[in-house]
């Protein structure tokens, strides 16, 4: 009787991500160092498996992060990042995790849990998301409490400081900072957290790594510190209108009612816009302000977009269209031949990617929208979040009251 023999399971940690992340932490330290002037204190853990967390502020946190450790990452990425041109390679050289943003992902958890299986480390920013206004992403999962209960690991609390007043998200250039600095808050080991429950262990997470630079007094100076804020702050607090905010160089303008103010090397607003000095202050009126207009019959609108069907960890296809707008019940792009609609209670999820894109999660699929340099993705993600919360809300009231 002929034997079969198994095939060796296929290892995700490999030698070679070894050699590829001493030499980027040699190659890419000047760069760094010049670029950001960052600086990473040494962690005292030496080796995995472990899981690193840490906040979301800026392009190359990644990097950042990786600059304190001895050892290889492996950093659960956005599904972006697999739709580039130099993805195989990426793929080869550090093995990062794919993950659909503001989706539950069982792939990218079993990942997680195979590379710590191997003995890896696997490098998780559990906001989700990076930081438009500054301070944490709005919603974080309690799923990265339930991911460190399952994997039973030391788990590395690493704040990133400076991060947001050297390359905020909605910005154009990186500024030159007081203060960039990553270091370990706090490691957690699996008799530390085994008794906790998962509601305990998500507080601690979510309070370690919250970092405010806003509030920290550092200074952060570019002569163009203010250029794009209006992809972050897109309803003007003065007259209520939505996309009239313009910036150049330090300061910024509503086009609808003539306020300025200056976007200090602080990164406070002075003179106060409104009544508010900081951009998180703004960013969280204007989100609880967007929902109640949303559900009142506003609608957004913007030209100049690119319409893309972002196949996951394939190359982008792009689709006819023009234009987006979205209401209360959907998303509609316009093209040359036509409008798509898209029903919201289609979609399963919505999230911003990078400066100026977003992507919304429709049967299966990942469409893409991309706008011009000062478009404001995060409104769209704003609306669908808060329209989508209303009627879960609305939905549960109604089951409450059928019960009683």
């Amino acid at each position: 009787m002929k034997k079969t023999t198994k095939k060796p399971k296929k290892l995700w940690v490999k030698k070679r991500h070894a050699r590829v992340f001493a030499f980027l932490r040699f190659a890419m330290a000047g760069f760094i160092r010049l670029k950001y002037h960052y600086k990473a204190e040494k962690a005292p853990i030496k080796k995995g498996p472990c899981l690193i967390l840490h906040n979301h502020q800026a392009t190359m946190d990644p990097f950042f992060v990786s600059k304190a450790f001895r050892f290889p990452i492996y950093f659960i990425t956005s599904d972006d990042l697999f739709n580039l041109k130099v993805s195989p390679l990426i793929r080869y050289l550090a093995a990062p995790i794919p993950k659909s943003k503001s989706m539950t992902d069982l792939a990218a958890v079993k990942n997680a849990l195979r590379v710590l299986k191997e003995g890896g480390a696997v490098g998780i920013a559990p906001e989700g998301n990076r930081t438009f206004s500054g301070r944490q992403w709005e919603t974080v999962p309690d799923a990265i409490a339930k991911l460190c209960k399952t994997a039973k690991v030391p788990v590395v609390l690493f704040n990133l400081c400076g991060g947001y007043g050297t390359d905020p998200r909605w910005g154009h250039s990186v500024r030159r900072g007081t203060k960039y600095v990553g270091r370990v808050k706090r490691i957690l080991y699996p008799e530390d957290y085994k008794d906790m429950s998962v509601e305990e262990l998500f507080e601690i997470i979510k309070t370690e790594l919250n970092v405010v630079d806003a509030d920290s007094g550092e200074r952060y100076k570019s002569r163009k510190r203010a250029e794009y804020i209006e992809r972050a702050l897109y309803m003007c607090p003065v007259c209520k209108k939505i996309g009239t905010i313009s910036s150049k160089g330090t300061h910024f303008t509503c086009l609808g009612c003539g306020t300025t103010a200056e976007y200090t090397e602080q990164l406070t607003i002075d003179p106060p816009f409104g009544g508010f000095t900081k951009i998180y202050e703004w960013y969280d009126w204007e989100r609880a302000e967007l929902t109640p207009r949303m559900l009142a019959g506003e609608t957004l609108f913007d030209e100049g977009i690119r319409f893309i069907d972002s196949v996951k960890l394939k190359r982008k296809i792009f689709l006819d269209g023009h234009a987006v707008s979205m209401n209360k019940e959907a998303i509609t792009i316009t093209g040359e031949n036509g409008s798509c609609v898209f029903p919201l209670s289609e979609i399963d999820a919505m999230a911003a990617v990078m400066k100026r894109k977003f992507n919304f999660y429709y049967h299966g699929k990942i469409y893409q929208i991309k706008g011009g340099d000062r478009f404001s993705a995060v409104k769209y993600v704003h609306a669908f979040n808060g329209i989508r919360a209303a009627q879960n809300a609305q939905a549960e009231e109604h089951q409450s009251e059928e019960q009683a």
